[in-house]
């Protein structure tokens, strides 16, 4: 749907169809007040999902809020491509899957709610993203170990073993950072800086993840536009994985990286 569809379905609260159909009602004055609202907030840049405080993901919907990254239509080829390889190799047990830097939990939410066999955890530097994401799996009724940490640093003294990795990390470089558009300044930095040049959680994540994923282990990451050749380099240095697949987005752009574990 378009931002009008988006905004007088949600004020109206009706699916796009049932708003054509009555396209010839009227609104009333407590209607296009809430509709004024809308759009003085529109006018000053903030995101629309921001002023609604949901959007769809998954074909789910999600509570989104200033604590998290607005779910993006690329992060839904991360997700999908996570479903193609769980379900290739069968289920002779339940699939262990760690989400890191879970943000709103559309990830981790999504997984848990299309793979009910598998064991779903989910980290966040955010504590205030952790309880967005909380929020999110309690309105889907699916049960994700949320977990506080930067990265794997949590789990360190633990033994646990994941059969795969998925993350999302931040990838804008500092010198980015400052020309983005206004929309996305209303997002948290947090998510989305990685240091000068964008791959900062990229290096820390492919370090340590071959400690933390069972033999054979796949490690699945979101990447930024011209970073494919960089996170492959990394990936190669590591030693430690195997590049199996790259995924192209909508925009034809190298968008996710699949290795697996030697």
């Amino acid at each position: 749907m378009n931002e009008a569809e988006l905004v007088y379905s949600h004020i109206l609260n009706c699916d796009r169809l049932s708003l054509y159909l009555n396209k010839d009602a009227a609104l009333g004055p407590e209607k296009c007040a809430e509709a004024s609202r809308i759009l003085k907030r529109r006018i000053t840049g903030e995101p629309l999902q921001y002023i609604l405080g949901v959007t769809e993901f998954m074909g789910l919907k999600f509570n989104v809020d200033s604590r998290a990254l607005i779910p993006r239509p690329e992060t839904e080829l991360l997700v999908n491509c996570v479903l193609e390889k769980i379900k290739s190799v069968g289920q002779p047990h339940p699939r262990k899957i760690l989400d890191l830097g879970t943000g709103s939990g559309c990830i981790a939410v999504s997984l848990a709610k299309l793979l009910p066999h598998a064991l779903v955890w989910a980290s966040d530097i955010s504590l205030p993203a952790l309880q967005l994401a909380k929020a999110n799996a309690d309105l889907h009724k699916v049960k994700v170990r949320f977990f506080y940490s930067d990265i794997f640093r949590v789990l360190e003294k633990t033994r646990e073993k994941f059969d795969l990795i998925v993350s999302n990390p931040p990838y804008i470089s500092s010198k980015e950072f400052g020309g983005l558009a206004r929309e996305i300044s209303f997002e948290p930095a947090l998510a989305l800086a990685a240091g000068v040049d964008g791959l900062e959680l990229y290096r820390s994540i492919i370090r340590q993840s071959p400690g933390y994923l069972k033999e054979s282990g796949l490690l699945i990451l979101e990447m930024g536009a011209g970073q494919r050749k960089a996170i492959e380099n990394i990936l190669k240095k590591s030693k430690k994985f195997e590049i199996i697949e790259v995924i192209k987005d909508y925009n034809s752009i190298d968008r996710i990286m699949v290795a697996q574990k030697h």
